[in-house]
């Protein structure tokens, strides 16, 4: 894919974490992105391609979407209020090199104020060799820097030298039966979740603790993640994990922080060839 579309489109630093390449307007609110997603060899699912990829693909093309077609400002904030995506079926061809394909996105609902879009509500699908290969929907608020600077005013510092872990997504894990406790994780030098910097916890940060939580309850990636931001997550205090598996392929998290909820999602479905890390759980002979 030649031609990225530039790292400013998608709100990244660097040019290497842009998945979406050139884009064409089809009809209408109706446009078609390139796809190019890097497989990880260690993914613990058969295409090396992580759900958490995917979620991040319908982010970038979110943003660049709204920019190209709702012309908002490439310096306003996008905020992610609800963010979805799910694998339909396997991934088709060549395992070793990177995937390609097409996105193809769309306005379901549109929110202006004084004449400029405010909201978006857009759904997508990931195509490849004439399959539908996944779906994902998003809804964010756009702001204007004055407007985001007003929101955040009294928001703490953030301290990159502070509260960094191993990885990025749930850690100190506690389990009971069908539930689990654990608290979230970052690191600061994690290229997916920290390529730019944030003054708050990032989506795809709570949306990785999410993920985890599902695959140590099930055993299994989830194929699905619909994810409801509702509250600014701080860097200066822990943030706690709750999750309890509803159903066979289906699980219910919550991300909270003093007290106030910060996302919760619906994972579902299994991914074969998925592998949990180990537990410490309360119920284990050592917990």
């Amino acid at each position: 894919m030649d031609g990225r579309i530039t790292r400013t489109l998608v709100h990244k630093a660097s040019e290497d974490a842009v998945l979406i390449g050139p884009a064409r307007s089809i009809d209408g609110h109706h446009w078609e992105f390139e796809a190019r997603l890097p497989r990880d060899p260690s993914a613990p699912d058969t295409a090396g391609i992580p759900t958490i990829l995917g979620l991040e693909l319908m982010r970038q093309t979110a943003i660049a979407y709204s920019h190209l077609q709702g012309g908002v400002p490439l310096e306003w904030a996008l905020l992610m209020n609800e963010l979805s995506f799910g694998w339909l079926r396997d991934i088709p061809g060549d395992t070793v090199g990177p995937f390609t394909g097409h996105v193809t996105v769309s306005t379901l609902a549109e929110d202006r104020r004084k004449g400029l879009v405010s909201g978006l509500e857009l759904e997508a699908a990931l195509l490849a060799e004439g399959a539908m290969l996944g779906t994902g929907r998003g809804r964010l608020s756009c702001l204007s820097p004055t407007a985001y600077r007003a929101i955040r005013r009294n928001a703490p510092a953030v301290d990159r030298t502070a509260g960094s872990s191993l990885r990025c997504g749930l850690a100190d894990v506690g389990r009971r039966g069908n539930a689990l406790r654990g608290a979230l994780a970052w690191n600061w030098d994690d290229p997916l979740i920290f390529d730019h910097f944030s003054d708050h916890l990032p989506g795809m940060l709570l949306a990785r603790g999410m993920l985890d939580a599902h695959l140590a309850l099930t055993g299994s990636e989830a194929a699905r993640l619909d994810i409801t931001c509702k509250n600014f997550g701080e860097f200066n205090a822990p943030a706690e994990v709750s999750a309890v598996q509803t159903a066979a392929e289906e699980t219910h998290v919550s991300i909270s922080q003093l007290g106030r909820t910060l996302a919760t999602g619906i994972c579902r479905g299994l991914r074969p060839n998925s592998a949990a890390f180990p537990l410490l759980t309360l119920d284990s002979p050592h917990a």
